[in-house]
């Protein structure tokens, strides 16, 4: 159970209480004894000096006693009315002193909180991201002083921000353009040769310069072939689009993009039963090529890669698995960033596109790896309707 703990303004409004009711307190009892001390000296004022001259042998005499008692009394009946009503008075004071002093505490209260309550609130704010938030310089002095070093404050960070985001853009597009020229220039260079080639053996042999364009136009179309799939991993990693799911069966997705390998690679399949995934069936196929081809271009053509399929629970597990030149441990927390490669081909992008369309269908990937033994990646999808 959470304890309560009051916060500041609960603490000085008891203190405050505590204070003014137990000084008012104090006072009225000081003036109550007051008035009590007046009443006993009233008692022993005129009247003892009158009666210590009355002679009670004379009839003259007890008339005076009767008087001079009559008038004490009226007296001390109109004291007596005069100290409640005093009383009364002073308790009305006291209620108008609480009253008044109350609304003047929560005025200044207020005007101390609530720009506090705001100064919290822009803050909260601040953590969120919106660094344009400014504060209304009124108030006390002090408040006024501390809603400008917090505008100061909010400005300088707005500023800053500004220029990180304007200086990771221009990183960015460093980067990007280093990789860029870096992974045209490869497919470019032998571009560049084979036309060098047919120009050198037109100029030597013109008649023997049809015995190498076959393979001269087969080289050109193959590094054509690679900017094309070049400028696709780009444009695929910088547009991932949000998922339009449908429920599918995972094993026919991977059977059917196998097909175009299994002649050429040694693929072992593994796919048992039927299961139903709810995934974006074009996300489901770039995730699944792009892991095939990771392993491929890790391992020998005779090499085995296996696809499995098992069933854990309510979730659908994919392992597909190497026996590759695999990954060191320094580089395997690594393989899901951008532009990291350490392939001659490529442009690093592949299986940072994999982590990112798994995260946009909720689904966990996971490699594990050892140099000279192969990877294994690993998805854990959730069934459909588990």
């Amino acid at each position: 159970m959470k304890t309560y703990r009051p916060g500041l303004r609960t603490l000085i409004l008891l203190l405050y209480v505590i204070v003014s009711i137990g000084s008012l307190v104090l006072l009225n009892y000081f003036i109550q004894n007051q008035q009590r001390q007046l009443m006993e000296d009233v008692k022993h004022l005129e009247l003892v000096e009158e009666l210590r001259l009355i002679d009670f042998d004379r009839q003259e005499d007890s008339l005076k006693v009767d008087r001079i008692v009559n008038t004490f009394n009226q007296a001390k009946t109109s004291l007596k009315l005069t100290m409640q009503k005093t009383q009364f008075y002073f308790a009305m004071l006291l209620l108008g002193m609480i009253v008044i002093s109350t609304l003047i505490f929560f005025f200044v209260l207020s005007r101390i909180s609530k720009p506090l309550i705001d100064l919290k609130n822009a803050t909260e704010q601040i953590r969120q991201g919106n660094y344009s938030v400014h504060l209304p310089e009124t108030g006390l002095h002090e408040m006024k002083l501390l809603k400008n070093s917090f505008n100061v404050m909010s400005r300088e960070l707005e500023a800053t921000q500004k220029r990180l985001v304007v200086a990771e853009k221009e990183m960015i597009w460093k980067d990007l353009s280093r990789i860029l020229a870096h992974e045209i220039k490869n497919p470019l260079t032998p571009i560049q040769l084979v036309i060098q080639r047919l120009e050198e053996r037109l100029d030597s042999a013109p008649d023997q310069a049809k015995d190498i364009l076959p393979e001269s136009i087969a080289i050109i179309n193959q590094e054509i072939e690679n900017l094309r799939l070049l400028a696709q991993d780009f444009s695929s990693f910088a547009k991932v689009t949000q998922p339009k799911q449908e429920v599918f069966d995972p094993a026919d997705s991977i059977r059917e993009i196998c097909k175009s390998y299994t002649s050429d690679y040694n693929l072992k399949l593994d796919l048992e039963g039927r299961h139903r995934i709810r995934f974006d069936r074009t996300h489901f196929y770039q995730i699944i090529t792009n892991i095939l081809q990771n392993a491929i271009d890790a391992s020998q053509p005779d090499q085995p890669i296996s696809l499995k399929l098992s069933h854990e629970k309510s979730y659908i597990v994919i392992t597909i698995t190497d026996q590759g030149s695999g990954i060191e441990a320094e580089d395997l927390h690594r393989i899901f960033e951008p532009y990291f490669s350490r392939k001659n081909k490529g442009t690093g992008l592949g299986l940072a596109l994999v982590k990112k369309l798994c995260e946009a269908n909720k689904t966990i990937v996971r490699a594990k790896s050892k140099p000279g033994e192969g990877s294994e990646f690993t998805l854990i999808i959730e069934e459909a309707g588990a």
